[in-house]
């Protein structure tokens, strides 16, 4: 029988279609009125990828900075939080976690519209916020995010084609499900036994590398680290010698990872190169690779002997303090 985690992969394309007709609701309405100087990111995990993706939109789309900001400011230091003209997007798919809705309500309190980009409107995250966007992902019950990860970056790539207009990042969008459906490329069989991995990315790509070098270390055990392929180029490339496994998520990089590419193959590295597709914008192109990289990912830990449905030491909600 097949995983849970494999079944969860093969409902991204629905998913997806799913959360397009869905919408994200007056979300686009209540950050334009905010006419923000900063836009505040708060998330964990999986959810923070996602939240690096929406920066590279944000920042490229609308001209606005955006900054992630340190939940435990609030909940641990108790610090107070300068006023600024901001908006706070919320990336959570439990809406549940402590230090997140504490700083959310901080920010709130000083003047700070919160949208909510969750899996669960009847959260306390969902209750509090100005604006709500239901991720529509479905119930996922194997540990590693899959396809409400993939609704993230959606959610907040919807977004930010609403709030600055623009007419092909939305078109990309709505042909995504479909693209979604047809990824495939070379498996990871060569990282079986493999104790160690990078994953390379640049601009919106390299959140999407973030994210894939957590499922390396969650569903297989494998010390993986994920870098930009600006940065790859100064230290980290100490570590790259003969047969050393990387990816490289070329989807978004306009280029920018031929010359990190380039070094690391002659360095000897094995490089696998993640599919991108064509989805006819930048932004859009990062997220073709998941599918694949989740099918290999997935195939790969069974591989090793591992459950992918259910890693050792973790759970599928984790709620910080």
């Amino acid at each position: 029988m097949g995983s849970i985690m494999a079944a969860e992969i093969a409902e991204i394309p629905v998913a997806a279609e799913r959360l397009l007709r869905a919408g994200v609701g007056d979300a686009p309405q209540v950050v334009a009125m905010a006419k923000p100087h900063v836009v505040l990111t708060l998330a964990r995990g999986s959810s923070d990828h996602a939240a690096s993706v929406v920066k590279y939109a944000i920042e490229t789309m609308v001209g606005v900075p955006v900054a992630s900001f340190g939940p435990s400011v609030v909940s641990i230091y108790g610090a107070a939080t300068m006023p600024v003209r901001a908006v706070v997007v919320v990336i959570s798919q439990s809406g549940a976690s402590v230090d997140l809705l504490r700083a959310a309500e901080r920010l709130q309190a000083g003047g700070a519209p919160v949208v909510a980009l969750t899996n669960r409107t009847d959260s306390p995250l969902a209750a509090m916020a100005d604006a709500v966007v239901d991720l529509s992902a479905g119930p996922e019950r194997a540990v590693a995010a899959t396809k409400s990860f993939v609704n993230s970056v959606l959610a907040g790539l919807m977004l930010v084609a609403a709030w600055s207009g623009n007419g092909a990042l939305s078109a990309a969008l709505e042909r995504l499900p479909g693209a979604l459906a047809g990824g495939t490329g070379e498996g990871l069989g060569a990282l079986e036994g493999a104790d160690k991995a990078m994953v390379v990315g640049r601009g919106p790509g390299f959140g999407i590398a973030q994210e894939m070098a957590l499922k390396l270390i969650e569903l297989c055990g494998i010390q993986a680290l994920a870098y930009s392929g600006a940065e790859m180029l100064h230290g980290p490339r100490r570590l790259i010698g003969p047969g050393y496994p990387v990816i490289t998520v070329e989807g978004g990089a306009r280029g920018g990872l031929s010359e990190a590419n380039a070094a690391l193959e002659a360095q000897g590295a094995r490089v696998f190169r993640a599919p991108s597709g064509v989805a006819g914008h930048f932004l859009a192109e990062p997220l073709l690779a998941m599918p694949w990289f989740y099918g290999a990912v997935e195939a790969l830990s069974r591989a090793r002997g591992n459950d992918p449905d259910r890693p050792p030491h973790l759970m599928k909600e984790t709620v910080t303090v």
